[in-house]
């Protein structure tokens, strides 16, 4: 809260006295219809047509959507939007809710902690979401059944923060339901919830399992048929990290079995346990289905009979080896296990339904890394399944851990590079007309796990080449030709092979012309690389220094005034370091490290620029755990840091930091990303160091990752770049001069009160047509019913811009500031 005041505290005050710049954000990567973070996927019949529709919960991108099934036969029509304010949507379940005869969406989110769920009219318009309760910290399943053998549907829920195992009345019949009744808070961690009749005694009992310490399966009896809910059996043999478990006859006797996933360094697995007599005992020691890869990670499982034998087939997605499915010989002994789809990444939740109509059971899946919701063919009713037909996926910036601006095309405006985590590539974007405007990502390479990028002329042609690393188990440092000038990439030219490097850096090191290479080695060693020959030949690996754990943090400046590029970095030994390391004769033989700071709690990035204008480099640097960014002041210049600023404590999880003349008044300010914050922030300088208040560009970028500033419309003012690794974003915000409160010289309409708390008033001496509202991000959010007031009560606290439209065509946009 403290953090909010302070935002507010600070619009109010650049609105009285212009030290605030007006920034005008441009998405460069348009993801609508896409889903972002695909967490769960649900099939019914939404339209009361009468062959399956699908539904999808996404969690980066905060939405809920279905898609029409528009022949009964697994052609789907476009994505239908539900909402996207249901933040963090973990998982969604069908059910007629409201007892109307039609079906019903229920959602669970996990960063508002919220139960809900939406009505539907019957040919799938729903309206706004109704909540439940929103006391499920960390909300991550839902289910429904009734609980209270009195005909109607209630909801029962899994909280992951909390260890909540609950469930809700429904009181009525008609979604109107009770407080939240809680079953059990001893699960640590607990991921999915189902329901059956285990006990065979005709109410529904609950099963759940738990991700961490004393990770179990256990099953909760009702006790009395009416929702008194106690634990019965708990299962631990053989679990480990338990991410899902499911009821299913798997062995054919007519009673409910538990099958369940279970990491295990041995080796990842799929295991089950039988319902001996029929009444819920357990034998404790499981029936292996199959072993998975050693780096499989099974996320989620399910049950269908794929090869129409009649028996209980089973299906599993995994966090890296996809999509398989284990034959049944009918009585619980699996066959090997069958590879639907290889490619596919983190399956979060995998369901069968027969969604073409022809009798088979097809497979559905939510991928989370991927992006994805897609359904898998059962092409002959025997369990060979076609490829994947996708419904959704993410059209932008997967994953896009680092973005740099660079002219990568020799036409002398700013491309942007970037690097996508969870695509596994890097790709680049042309500036199509020197004013900002930019491509779509084009693909320069497929790389695994990509976590830094740069770019520089490594061969002497003039022309931008490109640098990145795959930060694997057995991972590398490469480098791309850039052939022509026209950013037409060659093949990967391997610097180096290392374990699990994570940062590439490029400067002189030895004063020879050229640019030579910096890199981790495996967390333990910092290393720097000779360009032997000016050409992209690469000498042996110097070691810089090895023993502490090397953070991802390299930058290069002349902190001692002899001439030549000294080095900064973070490392951890006994606590988090920053440190320069001399440059001790300018051609790259280094000190060992200079400490400048300790007081760092997770070291994410440093800078060096003159920020006292004193006339030597000072270093800045951001502390994760501890929400700063601190400067060090370079006290004679020769690199004693003496001074420790402290700009903020607010910047919450500050992962990125950069400077640059962001107002043209000729000091140096700074740029941050604030991961937890899910922010982009900024801090004015007044020329000896002291910074403004904390100024936010931008509050619901999820987990941003990297920030940088240059000029991308040519208009000779600083601009600010910036990714978000969940949000799959990439923004770069317009500097268009200081900020003051009226921005049109029209002033056909007045906005009062401005600040406000929810209702504005608008006064106009035209008859008003329309009245639209828009965040910080240019995106729509609604359209007002009334033509002289706007109602944002609903929003949270932050800017908006209130665009009204006249009778006569005429539009004004308006910043107004939610408090």
């Amino acid at each position: 809260m403290k953090a909010k005041l302070l935002f507010i505290a600070t619009l109010l005050f650049s609105f009285s006295i212009n030290a605030q710049i007006d920034f005008e954000p441009h998405v460069t990567v348009d993801d609508t219809g896409g889903t972002n973070g695909a967490n769960s996927v649900f099939v019914a019949d939404l339209d009361g047509d009468g062959d399956l529709d699908m539904i999808s919960a996404s969690g980066n991108d905060d939405k809920i959507a279905w898609y029409e099934n528009t022949d009964g036969q697994g052609n789907f029509g476009p994505q239908k939007k539900i909402s996207e304010t249901v933040l963090g949507a973990t998982s969604v379940f069908a059910v007629d809710i409201d007892g109307d005869g039609d079906i019903d969406i229920l959602v669970a989110s996990s960063l508002d902690d919220t139960i809900g769920w939406f009505q539907n009219n019957g040919q799938g318009i729903f309206g706004s979401r109704q909540i439940i309760s929103s006391l499920a910290d960390g909300a991550n399943s839902v289910y429904a059944t009734d609980a209270d053998a009195d005909g109607d549907m209630d909801v029962f829920s899994v909280s992951a923060f909390d260890d909540k195992i609950a469930w809700y009345e429904n009181t009525n019949g008609q979604g109107n339901f009770g407080p939240q009744q809680i079953i059990s808070t001893n699960f640590d961690y607990p991921l999915d919830i189902v329901a059956g009749d285990i006990d065979g005694d005709g109410d529904m009992d609950i099963l759940t399992g738990s991700r961490y310490n004393n990770s179990r399966v256990a099953w909760f009896k009702n006790t009395n048929g009416q929702g008194n809910f106690v634990e019965q059996q708990s299962l631990n043999t053989d679990i480990n990290y338990c991410r899902s478990a499911i009821l299913a006859d798997v062995d054919g006797d007519g009673d409910l079995d538990i099958a369940a996933t279970s990491w295990k360094i041995q080796g990842h697995r799929i295991i089950w346990f039988e319902n001996t007599n029929g009444l819920g005992n357990f034998n404790n020691t499981p029936n292996i289905v199959g072993l998975m890869g050693t780096n499989a990670r099974p996320e989620t499982l399910y049950t269908s009979d794929f090869d129409n034998d009649g028996d209980l087939d089973i299906v599993t997605g995994s966090f890296n080896d996809g999509l398989s499915w284990f034959k049944n010989n009918g009585s619980g002994v699996f066959g090997t296990i069958q590879i639907i789809d290889s490619e596919i990444r983190d399956v979060q939740t995998v369901l069968s339904s027969d969604i073409d109509g022809n009798g088979s059971f097809d497979i559905l899946i939510a991928a989370n890394r991927a992006d994805r919701i897609a359904w898998y063919k059962n092409t002959n009713g025997l369990g060979n399944f076609g490829p994947a037909n996708v419904m959704a996926e993410i059209n932008g910036a997967n994953g896009a851990r680092e973005v740099i601006s660079v002219d990568l095309d020799g036409d002398g405006d700013k491309d942007l590079l970037s690097a996508l985590t969870n695509d596994d590539r890097i790709a680049w974007q042309e500036n199509l007309d020197g004013q900002g405007t930019y491509s779509e990502l084009i693909t320069i390479a497929s790389i695994e796990n990509p976590l830094s990028i740069f770019a520089g002329d490594i061969n002497g042609d003039t022309f931008i080449d490109v640098f990145t690393l795959s930060s694997a188990s057995f991972g590398k440092v490469v480098w791309y030709k850039n052939l022509n000038g026209n950013a037409i990439f060659g093949t990967e030219q391997i610097i180096n092979s290392e374990d699990n490097p994570t940062i590439v850096y490029l400067f002189d090191v030895d004063n020879d012309g050229d640019l030579d290479v910096f890199s981790t080695v495996g967390s333990s060693q910092l290393v720097w690389q000779e360009n032997i020959d000016g050409l992209g030949t690469f000498g042996r690996k110097n070691i810089i220094m090895e023993g502490p754990f090397v953070n991802e943090t390299l930058y290069a400046e002349d902190i001692d005034n002899d001439g030549d590029k000294d080095l900064i970095a973070g490392y951890y030994e006994n606590s988090d370091a920053v440190a320069w390391f001399e440059n001790m004769d300018g051609q790259g033989n280094f000190s060992t490290p200079k400490i400048i700071s300790e007081n760092i709690v997770v070291l994410d990035s440093v800078y060096a620029a003159d920020f006292d204008n004193d006339g030597d480099k000072d270093v800045i640097a951001v502390s994760y755990g501890t929400n700063e960014i601190i400067w060090y002041e370079n006290a004679d210049g020769q690199g004693a840091f003496v001074n420790e600023h402290i700009i903020t404590s607010s910047a919450e999880g500050a992962t990125d930091v950069f400077a640059k003349d962001l107002d043209n008044d000729g000091d140096i300010d700074i740029i941050c990303a604030a991961a937890r914050g899910n922010e982009i922030i900024y801090y004015l300088n007044d020329g000896t160091g002291n910074f403004n208040f904390q100024q936010t560009l931008v509050s619901n970028f999820r987990s941003a990752s990297s920030v940088m500033a240059d000029d991308f419309n040519n208009d000779g003012k600083i601009d600010i770049l910036a990714s978000a690794y969940a949000a799959d974003e990439i923004i770069w915000f317009e500097n268009r001069g200081p900020l003051s409160i009226e921005e049109n010289e029209k002033n056909l309409f007045t906005l009062y009160p401005n600040p406000t708390d929810g209702l504005l008033n608008i006064k106009s001496i035209t008859k008003i047509a329309e009245i639209t509202i828009h965040n910080n991000l240019g995106q729509l959010l609604f359209t007002s019913e009334k033509t002289n007031q706007v109602d944002i009560s609903t929003l949270n606290e932050g800017i908006y811009f209130v665009k009204i439209k006249d009778e006569n065509g005429q539009t004004e946009t308006k910043k107004v500031v939610k408090k």
